[in-house]
């Protein structure tokens, strides 16, 4: 476990739907060296200016770089006034890439070399098949390395990928599930969890509401083996890949 827990650089996109309050987000981001570029698809602008308030005197900056959408739900219009520095890019209502989707593939453009670790922030609640459609972008090369929704932080996991966190505490879950292009197979070594993941279930979550074993060390390591998976962690934990 002896690595540094931080990303060199990190592009955020800010979508819409429930996201955790800045506060909440704080340490997960006390980790982050940089911040890119800024992406805000559509009312993932009212939450992106939240960030940018709380932030404003720590280093980090949440300006938006680009606003992206079919702009039908941002609750404060003016938004788009105060942020004119940032390119506009207006869609149609009626298609079928989501406004997410659309984001996550400009932060993927904006990234360019690979180096930047992509983090998606909201999307969580409301309609079923929405949030049914930010777990289906991990399928998918646009994908984000990490998702920010509720109390927790959903990290991709790639195969031959490994994930290291530490700080877990034993009311903080950690899960374990497949993404939609590995929904049955695969393989996931892990590492100071309560339990083993069921290396019997084939299909679906291979973990529900797990949780460290040793509270006083904190420490969890998940290794995807075989296949692609998602691992929940609290928002509180920090990270390291490699």
């Amino acid at each position: 476990m002896d690595c540094e827990y931080s990303a060199k650089s990190c592009t955020v996109v800010f979508v819409g739907g429930e996201a955790p309050r800045p506060e909440e987000a704080e340490a997960f981001f006390s980790g982050i060296r940089c911040i890119g570029s800024v992406i805000a698809a559509d009312s993932g602008l009212d939450t992106l200016e939240g960030y940018l308030s709380f932030f404003g005197n720590t280093g980090l900056d949440f300006s938006p770089n680009l606003i992206i959408g079919d702009m039908d739900s941002i609750r404060d219009k003016s938004l788009l006034k105060k942020f004119s520095d940032a390119k506009v890019e207006v869609f149609p209502g009626d298609k079928d890439f989501t406004d997410t989707e659309l984001a996550l593939m400009k932060a993927h453009d904006l990234a360019g070399d690979g180096e930047s670790f992509i983090v998606l922030i909201g999307g969580n609640g409301g309609r079923a098949d929405h949030f049914i459609g930010i777990l289906d972008t991990f399928s998918f090369d646009y994908r984000a390395d990490c998702w920010l929704c509720g109390s927790q932080a959903v990290f991709f996991l790639g195969q031959g990928k490994r994930l290291l966190a530490r700080g877990l505490k034993k009311d903080g879950y950690v899960s374990i599930a497949r993404t939609s292009s590995s929904f049955e197979g695969g393989s996931i070594v892990t590492d100071g969890l309560e339990w083993v993941p069921d290396a019997g279930k084939k299909k679906g979550m291979p973990s529900l509401s797990n949780r460290v074993h040793d509270e006083k060390k904190g420490l969890a390591s998940f290794y995807a083996e075989e296949g692609d998976f998602l691992v929940f962690l609290p928002l509180t934990a920090a990270f390291a890949l490699a």
